[in-house]
């Protein structure tokens, strides 16, 4: 008797797409719930050494005038009295013999006084003045609060002043090697550039309406210097270094303040964070995975979806997790043949842990993060899972500090 066992094989090409979205981030710092508002307050420390050098220099100026004036008003009478002495040398030179007159030296020189000058006084450096308020509306947005000092938290940004060297005009000679035609062969070259370091220190602080601090920070990154480097030619540069100096003032000042905005945003704001997912799907010819396609669609238009209709994007994003969880019953990892393999199952977990973290649910997130436990994981696919535990891990950080 022949016993005929006839099996379906299934013919599965694993596919991705990237599906762009943004998703809401707690803040990583708890705030009282009905603080809705926030205040920035942009302190210029280095203004009152700029008033002090200016009251100086304002000071020293007066000073000059002032010992000039006078002297002014003095330099006649010094002229009389000069020409009154020079007459009665002359007088005196007069009256004596020729003889004397050679042995005492000759006739006498009319002495005038040197005129009056201005003494200069030399402009102070300042650092530059801004509209602070103007700056602080313009850099300073936390999400999801309005900008009004009624009931809010406080942000106060201090400054502490552009600090930089003097732009040096370098030159380095460099072996070159050319190939072919005359003068082929290796030869030095002598490359010039201009360089120069700088900085912009910042803290930023925020206190509570209550005036409570909530954070005290100096960030490392604004108080290491950066360097400028042209680019290197072949000929000596010439360089407006005053014009390079105040262009990198201007672009670390917004850089450093961009930075700040990002930093009370991530702990202070529930900030949207654009993120790419990668949503996987089994290209096959038959209809053996038609609800695994049915996923990957409801998926996709759930995740764009996510900031315009939260509402309908979660239903979409629940049916394919159902659909997922569904399949994932019938998973057989330790058998190629099956319908949801080793591979199928691997990516299945990998698209609930996106349409988890989307939605923010830390729970369901964490317990499929749990199974994949059991799975042999490769390298790459290990740098993938240990990705979702540490955004998992901060999410459910998050959710639990604004409960």
């Amino acid at each position: 008797m022949l016993l005929m066992v006839s099996s379906i094989c299934y013919g599965q090409k694993i596919k991705s797409d990237q599906v762009p979205y943004s998703y809401n981030k707690p803040p990583a710092v708890s705030v009282d719930k009905s603080i809705r508002n926030y205040q920035v307050i942009m302190d210029a420390a280095y203004e009152a050494k700029n008033k002090q050098l200016q009251k100086e220099y304002d000071e020293a100026r007066r000073a000059a005038i002032n010992k000039y004036r006078q002297e002014l008003a003095e330099y006649p009478a010094q002229v009389k009295a000069a020409d009154a002495r020079y007459d009665k040398d002359m007088a005196d030179y007069n009256k004596k013999s020729l003889g004397n007159k050679i042995v005492d030296g000759g006739k006498p020189v009319r002495q005038i006084p040197q005129k009056p000058y201005m003494t200069e006084v030399p402009a102070p450096v300042l650092q530059q003045s801004y509209d602070y308020s103007a700056l602080g509306s313009t850099y300073i947005n936390l999400q999801g609060y309005q900008n009004s000092p009624d009931n809010a938290l406080k942000v106060v940004v201090t400054l502490f002043g552009y600090d930089y060297t003097q732009p040096r005009h370098m030159d380095e000679q460099l072996e070159d090697v050319k190939l072919g035609g005359s003068g082929s062969g290796a030869h030095k070259t002598t490359y010039y550039h201009t360089e120069f370091s700088y900085r912009h220190p910042m803290t930023v602080r925020v206190l509570s309406p209550d005036g409570k601090e909530l954070l005290s920070l100096t960030p490392p990154e604004l108080n290491s210097y950066k360097i400028y480097k042209s680019d290197a030619t072949t000929t000596p540069q010439r360089i407006n270094t005053d014009l390079l100096i105040k262009t990198y003032e201007e672009k670390i000042l917004q850089e450093n303040l961009k930075f700040i905005n990002n930093m009370l945003n991530d702990k202070f704001a529930f900030s949207k964070v654009q993120r790419s997912a990668t949503l996987y799907y089994i290209k096959n010819d038959d209809a053996n995975y038609q609800d695994l396609t049915t996923a990957f669609n409801e998926a996709s238009s759930g995740l764009i979806m996510l900031q315009q209709d939260y509402d309908a994007a979660k239903g979409k994003l629940d049916k394919a997790c159902g659909l997922w969880n569904t399949a994932l019953k019938e998973a057989d990892p330790s058998n190629k043949k099956a319908r949801i393999n080793k591979d199928i199952t691997l990516v299945l977990y990998f698209n609930l842990l996106e349409a988890y973290f989307a939605e923010g649910d830390a729970t369901d997130g964490q317990n499929t993060l749990e199974k994949m436990n059991t799975l042999n994981l490769s390298m790459s696919d290990r740098r993938t899972k240990i990705g979702y535990e540490m955004l998992f891990s901060e999410l459910k950080s998050r959710q639990q500090k604004n409960q």
